[in-house]
């Protein structure tokens, strides 16, 4: 099947939404443990934040912040990428102080959405064609400016 582009005919347009965000981030900076944790857990979309049990050697060690917790839940950060952002955990003041929520500024999250005939990965590379060619057209005009 010939696909064309919406240039030719409006029924080659895939009609798509592309949007991006920033990754998140999410630090915590002191110990987040037992009741608290599972909490924690629960102000995030389900996979950002996990559960694991404290290790005699973290217990072990001074200034850890979890001397003489060994075997008990901590939240740990799993896969921020989930994260909505919807900041629920600052709500919370025992959770003041204990983490830290931002976003990387260099790394993007891109979405395309399609819903011609394109799917969104084939959509996405000849997005990229085109605008190589868009800039090889520009850059050909700047040469023969300078001349």
């Amino acid at each position: 099947m010939h696909k064309g582009i919406g240039a030719d005919h409006a029924k080659f347009s895939p009609v798509a939404t592309a949007s991006y965000r920033l990754m998140p981030t999410i630090t915590i900076t002191k110990p987040i443990l037992g009741p608290d944790a599972e909490k924690f857990a629960r102000c995030f979309p389900e996979g950002v934040i996990g559960l694991a049990k404290v290790t005699k050697k973290e217990a072990a060690q001074p200034g850890s912040g979890y001397e003489g917790h060994a075997g008990e839940q901590k939240a740990v950060v799993v896969d921020p990428m989930r994260d909505t952002v919807s900041r629920e955990c600052l709500r919370h003041a025992e959770f003041e102080r204990k983490v830290k929520l931002g976003r990387r500024r260099d790394h993007f999250i891109f979405a395309i959405e399609s819903t011609g005939q394109w799917d969104s990965d084939e959509l996405f590379l000849e997005a990229v064609k085109h605008l190589k060619s868009k800039c090889k057209t520009m850059e050909q005009h700047v040469i023969n400016m300078t001349r």
